[in-house]
């Protein structure tokens, strides 16, 4: 935290563009938890996390060519008393140019519209409630089936608040969904799971582990873990912790971790390991059955010793030569002052160095999703948290960015977005039935690509935004009036006692 505060004070907050073949970064919009995909046509599709007054939403903006359309909200659910709930979209995008959708209230939710679209309201389908959650991620197979991952509490004595990762799976294009099943199967809990599906057409799960999981908080110390089916999602395989011989400790934690198919058809994943900041990787040649000896990805270290987050993540994304892009918020030298969101790549034998999105003096980088366009464009979206209010969020300007390059893997061609017709959904369908009033008017304006600079927006555009680190204030406010009354009696005692004794 000193080396914090120092870089805080010596170095004002900026944004660098950058090196390499990355466009200058561009604004989206408030709030956070950012997520991006692409269809056919080479359109990119951008959600997240916001909120109006009296409203949490799900924000949606598409990129054609160089112009981003205006953000407009897509979902919104009337605030819960006491504060809002951050909407935690997902994004996936199927050959069939249907853009699918997860989101959260307290209750997890799916719904689809169209490519073409997905910025009217009236095209998304009535959403469906799979169940109460947290985190969501999606995943289509070459047969058409819809597989989703999700964190949901299961309460214990042992455990009040341990949140698993359950599966369930859709055959009629999300109209209907499979009973859910735990395939985390662990005492303690679970956040920020990652699914891919392989060419093969077996699942892959990865997931941060440790107690807890609600508002995305991990309790330390914390491990990462994989499991995976080869059967559809029909059973899966016991969970298993990467790097087991660092031991369960805060000495030797493990969080942050993604995972991809490279191009021999090797699973390849990558996490942080703490607090020794240094990013790991690991490969399977045999679909998950087992893992390589944990090896250090070279020139690049993490972000924990100048930032402690525990909501962040890794994200990768495959090209058409089916090199992994990974991207991370790190750092390039141990002794670097400021944080940088970076950029490395898996060739299928070896990593390249890391080159720079944006590079951050104060503000703090986060939560970095990335899609692959037309076989070569990258687009990548992350938040921004404002150095004045790093964990403040009722009081941040956190702001939601994009950045894009074009790699020299094959282009593929793209294909023209099928016309559809005028919506003939409900036009308040977007609106959660729990909602009395329909979708408030987004007021944040359509970004160029040229000439962008960084909005000047108010503070606290959700007043009420709930932080994910309130639960340790409630915990705080709980346990109080016990640890005071405990102190009474202790003084109670202690009077009592002197007075003996002077008698």
């Amino acid at each position: 935290m000193g080396v914090l505060w120092l870089a805080l004070i010596l170095f004002p907050a900026t944004l660098s563009a950058q090196d390499q073949g990355w466009s200058t970064p561009v604004p989206l919009g408030a709030y956070w938890f950012p997520d991006v995909a692409t269809d056919a046509s080479g359109r990119v599709h951008a959600v997240w996390s916001s909120g109006a007054e009296g409203f949490d939403t799900v924000m949606y903006a598409a990129r054609n060519g160089a112009t981003w359309s205006r953000a407009v909200d897509i979902m919104a659910m009337p605030q819960i008393a006491g504060g809002s709930e951050a909407s935690r979209p997902a994004l996936l995008v199927d050959s069939d140019n249907t853009v699918h959708l997860t989101y959260r209230y307290t209750t997890i939710y799916y719904s689809q519209a169209p490519a073409g679209g997905a910025g009217v309201p009236g095209y998304w389908r009535e959403p469906f409630a799979i169940g109460e959650g947290y985190f969501s991620r999606m995943a289509r197979d070459s047969k058409g089936v819809l597989h989703l991952v999700f964190t949901q509490n299961v309460q214990t004595e042992a455990c009040r608040i341990c949140y698993h990762v359950f599966y369930v799976r859709s055959t009629d294009d999300g109209m209907m969904w499979s009973d859910p099943l735990d395939i985390s199967v662990q005492p303690t809990g679970a956040a920020k799971p990652q699914l891919i599906v392989d060419s093969r057409d077996n699942l892959h799960v990865v997931w941060e582990g440790g107690y807890g999981g609600s508002y995305g908080q991990l309790s330390d110390p914390t491990s990462v873990f994989y499991s995976g089916s080869q059967d559809g999602g029909a059973s899966w395989s016991r969970p298993y912790e990467f790097d087991p011989l660092r031991g369960k400790t805060t000495a030797a934690m493990a969080r942050n971790i993604t995972i991809a198919e490279d191009v021999n058809g090797h699973l390849v994943t990558a996490w942080l390991a703490i607090p020794e900041d240094v990013v790991y990787y690991q490969l399977s040649v045999d679909a998950g059955a087992t893992w390589s000896v944990p090896a250090p990805i070279p020139n690049v270290l993490g972000i924990w010793g100048l930032y402690q987050s525990r909501l962040d993540d890794y994200a990768m994304a495959v090209d058409s030569a089916g090199r992994v892009h990974l991207v991370m918020v790190g750092r390039r030298l141990l002794e670097q002052p400021n944080s940088e969101l970076l950029h490395l790549i898996w060739n299928g034998s070896g990593w390249s160095a890391p080159t720079t999105i944006a590079s951050y003096a104060g503000d703090m980088p986060e939560w970095p999703r990335i899609a692959v366009g037309l076989g070569n464009q990258l687009h990548v979206v992350w938040f921004v948290r404002d150095a004045e209010n790093l964990f403040n969020s009722d009081a941040g300007n956190y702001q939601v960015w994009y950045a894009t390059s074009t790699t020299d893997s094959p282009p593929i061609a793209p294909v023209p977005a099928p016309d559809i017709p005028p919506p003939t959904l409900n036009p308040n369908a977007a609106v959660v039935s729990m909602a009395a009033a329909p979708t408030p008017t987004s007021q944040i304006k359509p970004v160029v690509v040229e000439n962008a600079t960084r909005p000047k927006v108010a503070p606290a555009l959700l007043p009420n935004i709930q932080s994910e680190n309130d639960e340790v204030l409630l915990l705080v406010l709980a346990i109080a009036p016990v640890v005071a009354a405990i102190f009474g009696v202790i003084g109670l005692f202690i009077l009592w006692r002197r007075r003996r004794l002077k008698v």
